[in-house]
């Protein structure tokens, strides 16, 4: 009993020491790497309803909601609202009100001045509209909407995806010297991935035209696209199948849509905007001189509000913003894939050459991602920062 109350202040002396040790720190969880899957759907979410408020506010570049809309519809694969969308926006942006409001109620017929699409945004809305038409296994009027790139721009004609879509849908319809022509066309960009693509469909062309070689049965077409929103998006894509079978890759630099304003365009907008004030300018001195003599006072606001009526407020003109979701730049793959391919998987790369992520892309079944239209299955990833989920 004594050597038990002799071991107490010891026992006490190691619990005080125990006590005043650092006590172990807790261990948080790493956050993943890189991402697992793209999720559009808050982002389709947010513009159905940022599309119908601005128009309702008055913002009168409602028209770039619309698009961004249309382009997160088509991402998260409903091709349907994507199409309504951009019909809707180039409705608005012909200034045929009337037919734009047949699609969506809202848009309802008013003759307020809207935001005018710069060229390189309504090229890419006539792209995206072709690739819905393309999806419906409507190859005509995905034909017409390629075509009418060429239409406002000839410059378009040294675009490589337009080359890339206007061969394939030819292709499609048997109309392989027309094909030809725009896989040649490929050929000849000076971007050496586009280059080599372009050689291998022609010698597809060549071999099926030639020797009348018919695919095999066992293996279908697969298109793979990619869009990147923003600078940290890019860098190169690997193709997988089945989540482990390496099939393509794309490359970093693919095909750049700028929807800046060129040199050209800057210079005579800037002209406009010279001619527009002093439009503006001479109206209202004008108005204010013949006013003054009839109501003495007021003849100064009185002719500001003259100047609006007939040439529009000045803050409506000043069309500084752009589509943000336009992407900076795209790329595309055409490749033969096993029939019993189950998941297409795209890795991707950011400049540096790190993995940013990865998502899965079932080809069959409910959960199926792919399009599959006029015998090719489709991909079709946009990538930004609010896309990406981690897990």
């Amino acid at each position: 009993m004594e050597r038990r109350y002799r071991s107490a202040p010891i026992l006490l002396f190691l619990l005080t020491i125990l006590n005043c040790l650092p006590s172990p720190t807790t261990v948080q969880p790493a956050k993943p790497r890189y991402f697992s899957n793209l999720a559009y759907e808050p982002a389709i979410a947010r513009y159905k309803t940022t599309v119908a408020e601005k128009f309702k506010e008055k913002d009168l570049s409602y028209i770039l909601s619309l698009l961004s809309y249309g382009i997160t519809s088509l991402y998260g694969g409903n091709v349907t609202e994507a199409k309504k969308a951009f019909l809707a926006a180039y409705r608005v942006d012909a200034g045929d009100r009337p037919e734009a409001a047949k699609i969506y109620d809202w848009l309802v017929v008013d003759s307020r001045a809207v935001y005018k699409l710069k060229k390189r945004e309504r090229e890419l809305l006539h792209l995206y509209l072709g690739l819905c038409y393309l999806f419906e296994d409507n190859l005509p009027e995905a034909l017409v909407e390629f075509k009418k790139l060429r239409q406002f721009d000839q410059d378009a004609s040294k675009l490589p995806v337009v080359n890339f879509y206007m061969g394939f849908v030819f292709e499609k319809q048997e109309k392989l010297d027309d094909a030809l022509i725009e896989y040649r066309g490929l050929k000849e960009m000076k971007n050496s991935y586009f280059a080599e693509l372009g050689a291998k469909l022609m010698d597809r062309i060549a071999l099926h035209r030639d020797s009348g070689v018919v695919p095999a049965g066992d293996s279908v077409d697969l298109i793979v696209h990619i869009d990147h929103q923003t600078a940290t998006a890019l860098g190169r894509a690997e193709v997988y199948l089945n989540n482990e079978q390496p099939a393509a890759f794309l490359p970093e630099k693919g095909d750049s849509f700028n929807v800046r304003l060129t040199a050209a365009e800057a210079n005579r907008k800037t002209m406009q905007e010279v001619a527009a004030k002093a439009a503006r300018l001479g109206l209202r001195l004008l108005s204010e001189q013949l006013l003054e003599r009839v109501m003495p006072g007021k003849g100064g606001d009185i002719a500001e509000d003259v100047a609006d009526l007939t040439l529009g407020k000045e803050e409506e003109n000043k069309d500084i913003r752009a589509w943000g979701y336009a992407p900076l730049n795209i790329t595309v793959a055409r490749l033969k894939i096993p029939r019993n391919t189950k998941t297409v998987r795209l890795v991707f790369y950011n400049q540096a050459g790190a993995m940013t992520g990865f998502c899965d892309y079932p080809l069959y079944g409910e959960n199926g991602r792919a399009k599959f239209a006029v015998g090719t299955f489709f991909v079709i990833a946009g990538l930004a920062e609010e896309f990406y989920v981690y897990q």
